[in-house]
């Protein structure tokens, strides 16, 4: 039974890791690009990243990975399987693509608003030190500080799949789709640079959605906006920052535009 367990928590860290190095690698080639070739894009802060900062957050990544990859294996040793049943097709629980894209939204919600408040709490004063200030050395973001945490925020951020096993019924279809989002967005949150159009603060539907912009304040600021996916919760709770809006529509967009305004 032990040796099974080690199999899966290796096979889960193997399977983790390699998503999280392609979808990286792909923002690292963006990022690489608009970073040496001036002109494309601004960066959303000033100052460039270094090779320390880099070396750091891929050493401290490693460890994060390991125990990402340990958390689940370890829920379902110890009996979340019993409780978390999977339909293995589109039609055992949802009517097609059209449920199944519903299904993956509220898995989306779930880890939000999950996200959302254990990352609130991390933020107090008495619990920052142990658990988010290893992330917040990364003042000013790019794809390798995404899993840059310390072990104990590793343990709380993913724990929200557990969470989302118990509550939200899938099918691997959707699991699938949701594991890669989520990888991705985390990636693109921390990219530096923006890739959203212009107007997405103040459209109707995209001033609920986040974005890189707004992440990238969090960590320049070391408070609001604490959202994953959405700004729900920042809107509602008074966390989103006051300048938001202004700070989106000058900060990220082609260098060409922005010395015409």
């Amino acid at each position: 039974m032990l040796e099974r367990l080690l199999r899966n928590i290796w096979h889960n860290i193997l399977g983790g890791a390699w998503s999280y190095v392609l979808v990286a690698g792909i923002f690292t080639l963006l990022w690489l690009w608009w970073h040496f070739l001036p002109g494309r894009r601004q960066r959303l802060q000033a100052k460039r990243v270094g090779l320390p900062q880099l070396r750091r957050e891929v050493l401290t990544t490693v460890v994060s990975l390991t125990v990402i990859g340990a958390v689940l294996p370890l829920a379902f040793a110890l009996g979340l399987r019993r409780y978390s049943p999977i339909y293995t097709g589109l039609d055992d629980y949802s009517h097609g693509w059209a449920s199944t894209a519903g299904i993956v939204m509220l898995m989306m919600i779930v880890q939000d608003t999950w996200f959302y408040w254990t990352h609130r709490l991390m933020h107090h004063r008495r619990l920052f030190r142990w658990t988010h200030l290893t992330h917040h050395r990364s003042t000013n973001t790019n794809p390798w500080s995404t899993y840059a945490i310390s072990p104990v925020e590793a343990v709380v951020d993913s724990s929200a799949i557990i969470v989302i096993l118990l509550l939200v019924p899938r099918n691997y279809v959707a699991l699938f789709i949701f594991s890669w989002l989520n990888t991705a967005y985390a990636v693109y949150t921390h990219l530096g640079y923006e890739i959203f159009p212009r107007g997405m603060s103040q459209h109707w539907l995209g001033r609920w959605i986040n974005t890189s912009t707004a992440h990238n304040t969090h960590h320049a600021r070391g408070r609001y906006n604490y959202g994953w996916y959405f700004l729900f919760w920042d809107r509602m709770m008074g966390t989103l920052s006051p300048d938001y809006e202004t700070h989106y529509s000058k900060a990220g967009f082609l260098a060409a535009s922005a010395k015409s305004r």
